[in-house]
């Protein structure tokens, strides 16, 4: 079973926004016995409610004890097991004082005081183990520990279902301390994996992601090369090199980073994760098609990638391909993806195509789903004032226009010719205009009679909406402009 996580990229995409993060892959080899003792924990029902914060937050924290509890009491058993019985009890006893009534520890628990010879003891553990079945609790009082022993046993290697794996088991349970943020105990227990078997692939897998997490990116690299030196099945071996890369890149070893991510799509070339680090790093050295390429593939390979999609829109939006960065935004949203975020940057493409409607009705999603982030309270207010500016401006017919103004006549007449080639005004005006508008796509707003230069009233009134002007010269250079409405 693979479980992903994620680690945080260096690079910022234009505007400041995070770009992204880079994939790290998190790799848990869980055995059958641990699904199998997984199977008996009771699941709390969902609710179809909606919960609150601190609701939320104890349910995450009940689920968290009880996979901590199944993770020690699998390393309970996988050491009763190997008959290291101090270490057996130890484990399960820390399972127990997390979950008082796990029906499996206690029987494991049970297992152990029969191997040392305490009946007693034992006889109390697989009593404890079958409470709610009283008439199997009286019946053990009737018959002999060897008897007892015998049931235990039989209950116990059903539930084991092959063979144990110890250090899977260390790993298992490192990796549900990582989850809860206790690191130290994490790091001991994947090294204790690893002092058992010393090839054991898993271990340095995800001790190196540890280190990655915490900033120990040469500690983590070392880790992640020392498991390229063993033998590695088909699915491990492209992992290997997908994190070492991602550590790479926490030394700003940039080339040996494309290089592990490249040898990762050797071994596995639908590796769609491989793929997005790829085209993140392409963005960062400005090379958009570059990063497109590598995120389309990802896409290509796996359609329902969201983090890959994401990407893509994001480049989309940035570079002013608005409807194509809506396509991405609102594939993700079909998915059943909820993040606020991916709402928040929507209402935003929707706000650059001036349809404030469909913007507002997502930034209104995006505060249902995080009422604490000003940004998208901000955009909605913003909105409302560019609608009303917009419909108070089309009572008063007034005329709207785009410009492009250059210094040199000659340039004017080879960007005229472009767009009346078809090339964009807006993506033209930001890359050619000197006015201060061009970052706005040579958008100037609304201008009604008297309001405009008048060269430039008498060029717009010869025009229709969506129309461009010849050059026209002023004291500030040559402009061409374009009736929007």
């Amino acid at each position: 079973m693979g479980v992903l996580f994620f680690f945080l990229s260096v690079f910022s995409a234009p505007g400041g926004r995070l770009a992204l993060l880079l994939f790290c892959w998190l790799t848990l080899n869980t055995p059958v016995w641990a699904q199998r003792l997984a199977q008996t924990q009771t699941q709390p029902e969902p609710s179809s409610s909606v919960l609150s914060e601190e609701e939320e937050q104890r349910i995450a924290i009940q689920q968290y004890l009880a996979n901590l509890a199944l993770a020690k009491s699998n390393l309970g058993a996988v050491y009763y097991v190997e008959d290291r019985l101090d270490s057996a009890e130890t484990h399960l006893r820390d399972a127990l004082k997390i979950a008082p009534g796990f029906a499996v520890a206690h029987l494991v628990l049970g297992l152990v005081h029969y191997k040392r010879k305490n009946f007693p003891e034992a006889i109390s553990e697989f009593s404890i183990s079958a409470e709610g079945d009283t008439i199997g609790q009286r019946r053990m009082n009737m018959v002999s520990p060897d008897t007892l022993y015998v049931w235990a046993k039989n209950q116990f290697d059903r539930l084991l279902g092959g063979p144990p794996n110890l250090p899977g088991a260390h790993t298992t349970l490192a990796v549900i301390y990582t989850q809860g943020g206790y690191l130290g105990d994490a790091e001991h227990h994947f090294r204790e994996a690893i002092r058992i078997d010393s090839v054991y692939v898993d271990a340095y897998n995800n001790l190196g992601k540890l280190y990655a997490d915490t900033q120990r990116f040469d500690e983590a690299a070392a880790m992640y090369e020392k498991a390229l030196t063993m033998p590695l099945t088909d699915e491990q071996k492209p992992r290997v090199y997908l994190n070492l890369g991602v550590s790479y890149m926490g030394l700003n070893r940039t080339e040996e980073a494309l290089q592990a991510w490249r040898a990762a799509i050797g071994a596995k070339p639908d590796y769609a994760e491989a793929y997005l680090n790829l085209g993140l790093v392409y963005q960062s050295e400005n090379l958009p098609d570059s990063a497109q390429a590598a995120w389309t593939r990802a896409v290509t390979v796996k359609p329902d990638f969201v983090a890959a999609r994401v990407a893509l829109a994001r480049l989309a939006s940035d570079e002013g391909h608005l409807a194509e960065a809506e396509k991405h935004y609102r594939q993700i949203l079909e998915m059943g993806v909820k993040d606020p975020r991916i709402y928040g940057e929507l209402a935003f493409v929707y706000v650059a195509q001036e349809k404030y409607e469909q913007a507002l009705v997502h930034f209104d999603e995006a505060v249902k789903l995080d009422a604490a982030e000003t940004e998208w309270k901000a955009g909605r207010m913003q909105t409302e004032r560019r609608m009303k500016a917009r419909d108070e401006a089309r009572r008063l017919r007034k005329i709207r226009l785009r410009q492009i103004v250059v210094r040199v006549k000659a340039e004017a007449e080879q960007i005229l010719n472009q767009l009346r080639a078809g090339a964009d005004f807006a993506k033209m005006a930001q890359t050619k205009s000197i006015d201060t508008s061009a970052a706005d796509g040579g958008d100037l707003g609304y201008f009604g009679p008297g309001e405009m230069l008048p060269v430039f009233e008498e060029a717009l009134t010869r025009l229709k909406p969506g129309e461009i002007s010849g050059i026209l010269e002023t004291p500030m250079g040559y402009h061409i402009l374009k009736r929007m409405e």
